[in-house]
């Protein structure tokens, strides 16, 4: 099926201002489009997507000197030696970050990130999990960026429009890799989309490419509330009854309950309590996950009884085939805590803290109940388990007071191990004060780093080489929960 003509009749028509706004809306207000309004603003979007990617493609080959189809055969084997990242030659505003078969491009000024796996000589495949990082990097989008970001609030939820537009043959998938490109040839489609995104700021330039590609609640929204014919209303009631039926459907079917969830939220269902109620009873982690995640950011306390039930009856230490999740354990304690909900009844689990949640736990003492930081705090540290030590050490870290670096002090006193005392270092040299840089820079001079081998390394030496890296990712996490807390000094650690 040839979309290319169809697609420009419709930009073609939208571009047009001459007839009157009402015989416009009458004349393609039953005008047939294969498309749900979700997955036609991310199709245009994708087609503006394309020469971005090969923008990425040309910084690779004449910019960065790679034979690109060697490196979409041979990956990481294709890159030169040297640094992997950096200032683009001669686009000094633009870094580059090579990564297996792939490049990802970062505007220093403005953010936006272009990412790009490369599987052969061309730039057509978009990889749904690049172009959702893309979204999230636009600080100001544009026209079509700007509903797609309007429609899919988490932005995960595009996914559902790469589906749909798989399905009605916009998309073809990559039959080796997660990846898609378009069916049809953009090169007319381009310039007219280019034109009405440069008229972005007129108003009826939205009004008329939404009435186009039938995206009637936006319509609605867009006129004045006089004005409005009640066939658009009943379109846009159509639609969005349809969307939540669809969403709802995707729900039951068990196979993505966790994006139907977000998707739920997004549009607003009525029903979204009940998707909400058993996604809390649910034994699919993911879907719990997102359930709790959405109900912590409502702040209800009517969800109080339901998230205390999930606390008690379900384990975030993981299973013999899940990774623990002492995140979910904290923020279900923190939610309860903040709401007050049978506080002392709930406090009590900051005396039984699981053993993976130190580091969490830690910090929710340091709010709700201070007489227990300090010893936690302490725990954490010298925990046998990696992540705990890192996140005690990130959140003493964003703290950065003198009692947290006399904790930390204390580990390099206490040990002369590489891998007890890395995550106590690292957060040491990233607070970075006279009193602790000196203790620092001794200890690693007294116990320097020997690998095994000169050719190969272990796991446990890999891992020390990137508990730099983990901790300030662990600080990222913390930052906006710990910073109030700086004032806070634990009994114990004046």
């Amino acid at each position: 099926m040839q979309y290319a003509p169809e697609i420009i009749q419709r930009l073609q028509a939208a571009s047009e201002v001459d007839e009157p706004l009402d015989d416009f809306i009458k004349e393609w207000i039953d005008r047939p489009w294969p498309l749900t309004p979700w997955a036609s603003w991310t199709l245009f979007s994708l087609i503006r997507h394309r020469p971005r990617q090969e923008f990425v493609s040309q910084i690779v080959q004449h910019n960065l000197g790679i034979d690109q189809l060697d490196l979409a055969k041979q990956g990481y084997d294709a890159h030169p030696e040297g640094i992997n990242r950096g200032p683009v030659s001669g686009l000094p505003e633009w870094e580059y970050y090579l990564h297996g078969c792939g490049c990802s491009l970062t505007h220093q000024q403005t953010g936006i990130e272009i990412d790009v796996d490369f599987y052969d000589e061309t730039a057509d495949w978009i990889d749904l999990f690049f172009y959702q990082g893309f979204l999230k990097s636009l600080r100001q989008p544009e026209l079509c960026e700007a509903r797609v970001l309007a429609l899919h609030a988490s932005i995960e939820t595009v996914q559902f429009a790469f589906e749909e537009l798989q399905e009605q043959g916009f998309l073809e998938e990559n039959s080796e890799h997660h990846a898609s490109r378009l069916s049809f040839e953009i090169r007319e489609i381009l310039p007219l989309l280019e034109s009405l995104t440069e008229k972005h700021a007129e108003p009826e330039t939205m009004l008329r490419l939404a009435a186009v590609i039938g995206d009637w609640p936006l319509v609605e929204q867009l006129l004045n509330s006089g004005e409005i014919p009640p066939a658009v209303t009943a379109k846009a009631r159509q639609i969005i009854s349809a969307r939540k039926r669809f969403l709802a459907n995707e729900f039951e079917q068990n196979e993505n309950q966790s994006l139907a969830l977000q998707a739920l939220q997004e549009n607003q269902s009525p029903d979204l309590d009940d998707f909400l109620k058993r996604a809390l009873k649910s034994n699919n982690s993911s879907t719990l996950d997102t359930g709790l995640d959405l109900i912590v950011a409502t702040g209800d306390t009517r969800w109080c009884p339901l998230v205390s039930e999930v606390l008690q009856r379900v384990s975030f230490m993981g299973s013999a085939d899940e990774f623990p999740r002492p995140q979910k354990w904290a923020q279900c304690l923190e939610f309860l805590l903040r709401q007050e909900y049978e506080f002392d009844r709930t406090i009590e689990f900051l005396n039984h803290v699981p053993k993976y949640a130190l580091g969490e736990a830690a910090a929710i003492a340091l709010e709700f109940q201070p007489h227990l930081a300090l010893p936690l705090f302490r725990e954490a540290l010298r925990s046998s388990i990696p992540h705990n030590r890192a996140t005690a050490a990130a959140i003493l870290a964003i703290i950065g007071q003198p009692w947290c670096q006399r904790e930390l002090l204390q580990i390099l006193k206490e040990s002369t191990d590489q891998e007890a005392t890395s995550e106590s270092r690292a957060a040491l040299k990233i607070i970075w004060k006279l009193e602790s840089k000196a203790d620092v820079e001794n200890w690693e001079r007294e116990n320097p780093l020997q690998f095994e081998s000169d050719e190969h390394i272990t796991v446990v030496e890999a891992m020390l080489l990137q508990t730099p890296w983990y901790v300030k990712f662990e600080m990222d996490q913390w930052r906006d929960c710990v910073l109030p807390l700086r004032d806070i000094i634990p009994p114990g650690a004046e």
